[in-house]
């Protein structure tokens, strides 16, 4: 919190990632709830770095629901993809699309499917991150038809890229090495109807982008050192507003719970955010509807040397940006300042 003081131009707020679990952690998980920080990430996924055993998670999961927050979980089943990853890397197989070969949809739809039990069986919340397959969904689907409170995202990636985006030439796939990983084509429009049925709740971005030069090109000679992760976070409503709505695929209303109501209500932010009424924050998206525009990342504004949706054409523009009533941007230009945001401090996990 110190870090960001003071430097942020918009309200923010924090979740932290739980490596390993302890008593004194549990503990402090209940302390952090109460300063605010109500939702935990943890991973089924990188053994030796980040990935959790179901004991461990189950723990985590129960203290959690016991204070109001929720855990987010990056579902893959972590040990048996690692075996796959080193069988490929002994094959010779290090080109960037054996990053996506070597993660199949199995591994997520059991890692969802589990996820799921252990917070049945802890008597908690779970959202599952950045979903990427038809099989995944499946799982999320069964649990929400039993009435189960499990929520899941999806991200802009998994909507309009697939992997044939993985046979660029030469190494540029590695721009869209990022985890989980692009999928067959056919699962796109599975997602988009688990997002117009509530199958899936909000579209996030994962945004997490590395430059092409210099670090995703660590992996050039192996995939598995390319940093995971890519830009999306300027284009998201661009891009839902587009392929949703324009596309015919949800109503303008379902686009609005999708990328700020639902979110802010599972977050703990509601009604504070997610919504134009007396007494809430006036964060307010100026959309225009009608303008155009082809992605690029000649004239994107983030912080990298590419874009993954570089050429594709989008319809539906954000044009202002208000933050609690004073503009911050202004026709793509930033118009706000440093040190204006503040620490949100969340209620409990509210559910929607």
């Amino acid at each position: 919190m110190k870090k960001a003081d003071g430097k942020a131009a918009i309200d923010y707020a924090f979740h932290c990632i739980i490596t390993d679990i302890t008593g004194a952690q549990l503990e402090e998980m209940g302390a952090l709830v109460r300063e605010g920080v109500s939702t935990f990430k943890l991973f089924m996924a990188y053994p030796g770095v980040f990935m959790l055993d179901d004991a461990s998670i189950f723990r985590a999961m129960s203290q959690a629901a016991k204070h109001g927050g929720m855990i987010c979980m990056h579902a893959e089943n972590g040990g048996a993809i690692d075996v796959i990853v080193q069988r490929a890397l002994a094959e010779g197989k290090r080109a960037p699309k054996y990053h996506a070969l070597t993660r199949p949809v199995t591994a997520e739809a059991e890692a969802t499917s589990r996820a799921i039990a252990l917070a049945e069986m802890a008597g908690a919340p779970v959202y599952i991150v950045h979903l990427s397959c038809n099989e995944a969904l499946e799982k999320v689907r069964e649990a929400r038809d039993r009435g189960l409170p499990a929520y899941a995202e999806t991200c802009p990636q998994y909507l309009y890229l697939s992997l044939e985006n993985m046979d660029a030439p030469g190494f540029e796939g590695a721009k869209y090495v990022f985890t989980p990983p692009l999928r067959e084509k056919w699962h796109q429009e599975k997602l988009w109807h688990g997002l117009a049925h509530d199958t899936l709740q909000v579209v996030s971005t994962d945004h997490c982008p590395f430059c092409f030069k210099e670090q995703k090109e660590l992996g050039k000679d192996d995939f598995t050192k390319i940093p995971n992760g890519g830009p999306g976070i300027e284009n998201r409503l661009s891009l839902i507003y587009s392929g949703g709505v324009n596309g015919g695929r949800f109503s303008a209303n379902r686009f609005v719970q999708l990328v700020s109501a639902a979110p802010a209500k599972l977050f703990g932010l509601f009604p504070r955010k997610g919504t134009i009424a007396v007494g809430s924050d006036a964060d307010i998206v100026v959309f225009d509807p009608d303008e155009e525009q082809v992605i690029s990342a000649k004239t994107h504004h983030m912080r990298v040397d590419y874009s993954m949706f570089e050429g594709i054409k989008v319809k539906g523009i954000p044009k202002i940006v208000l933050s609690r009533g004073r503009v911050v941007v202004e026709n793509g230009k930033f118009t706000g300042k440093p040190g204006s945001g503040e620490f949100i401090r969340r209620a409990q996990y509210s559910g929607t």
